[in-house]
């Protein structure tokens, strides 16, 4: 699984693996909370909840070549 990296509020970048992301809101100051399976708290990002998503789907792994599977 690919990280994606994004910005925070506060200007610092972070990284982050889609597959713990519970679900995204749309912020007050027009940015994303971010929140995480097992996290209290939101991340707060810069950018649009649908760019941040775009993001985090893009970032999805690409299914094995089922031929190769049976190859090995």
């Amino acid at each position: 699984m690919a990280f994606v990296e994004l910005t925070d509020t506060s200007g610092e970048t972070v990284l982050v693996n889609p597959i713990v992301v519970a679900y995204l809101r749309t912020a007050a100051d027009g940015g994303t909370e971010l929140f995480f399976a097992g996290r209290a708290e939101p991340l707060r990002l810069t950018g649009a909840p649908s760019d941040i998503v775009r993001a985090l789907e893009n970032a999805a792994p690409i299914p094995p070549d089922p031929t190769l599977s049976l190859l090995a």
